[in-house]
């Protein structure tokens, strides 16, 4: 269904869970139309019937793609294209992540976290600049805190963030002269599956080296992933949605957003101490 006329216009990848779901819901009930690529066709179903519920389903067009298939990314530049001939903003929200200590995560394992955490955002990004362009609109890239602080556990996760960190910082610049604005959000953990997903994944990497020199950052894997998994000491997603909103109704947003406030603290911390300081504290902090 094309977007009517004056309707603001957004694409949000990652909608089958989580951030993408929750603000995909609250942008519609908003009255964005709202493109939500999700990667199966029961996921649709189950956001439309969500939608439903909320009074947003006309809004709302779910896409299936699998944004690290090129192919696919074409086809989703191509459909929302047929759609409207401009597009206000792109939220590049889906993600995972790959958790567990560096030595023990393989190769292979290491380039599916940049390839989806990193270069598949870049290629959706190329595939709808020339809308994001003809409405002067915005990209906002869903980084993490880990994206400004690296520590044990996390290392593959925080380095694909810190490298959508770069990517932000250089398109930032390179596209002000199209009024094409580049926001980042930096969250900390919350109430969404990307840490239970990450747990299932090193299951038998968690067992196989359980009695191993990594037992204790290994058995901190898992409770770090289940509690982040419940939400328990995270925000709730639906301030996520409420971020996003204030970004796109700013004309002049700020170029990096960190949710909750009060996770600032700790950024400026890190950014202050010296590194061997900060590293016998994370130590410290983990018995490490």
């Amino acid at each position: 269904m094309a977007a009517s006329s004056g309707q603001r216009t957004i694409v949000i990848t990652g909608c089958s869970s989580g951030f993408g779901r929750v603000t995909a819901l609250n942008l519609a009930r908003h009255g964005w139309r709202v493109f939500a690529t999700v990667r199966k066709e029961a996921d649709a179903e189950s956001l439309l019937a969500e939608a439903a519920k909320e009074g947003g389903k006309e809004q709302i067009t779910p896409l299936l793609c699998d944004i690290t298939v090129p192919e696919q990314v074409t086809r989703l530049g191509e459909a929302v294209a047929a759609a409207t001939s401009s597009l206000d903003a792109l939220l590049n929200n889906a993600g995972t992540a790959y958790a567990g200590p560096l030595e023990l995560l393989s190769p292979t394992d290491l380039r599916a976290q940049l390839e989806i955490n990193v270069v598949a955002h870049l290629a959706v990004t190329q595939a709808l600049l020339p809308l994001l362009k003809a409405a002067r609109g915005t990209i906002i890239n869903v980084s993490s805190v880990n994206g400004r602080i690296a520590t044990p556990v996390v290392g593959a996760y925080s380095a694909s963030k810190f490298a959508l960190e770069g990517l932000s910082d250089a398109l930032r610049v390179e596209l002000a002269p199209f009024g094409v604005r580049v926001v980042l959000i930096e969250p900390s953990s919350s109430g969404t599956n990307i840490w239970e997903t990450s747990l299932q994944r090193a299951q038998d990497r968690l067992e196989q080296h359980r009695d191993g020199p990594y037992q204790r950052l290994l058995e901190l894997t898992e409770k770090v992933a289940r509690r982040a998994s419940t939400g328990r000491g995270g925000f709730p997603p639906q301030l996520f949605a409420e971020t996003v909103r204030q970004i796109l109704a700013s004309p002049r947003p700020r170029a990096r957003y960190v949710i909750p406030r009060s996770v600032g603290r700790q950024i400026l911390l890190r950014r202050l101490l010296p590194d061997s300081l900060w590293d016998r504290l994370v130590r410290r902090t983990l018995k490490w």
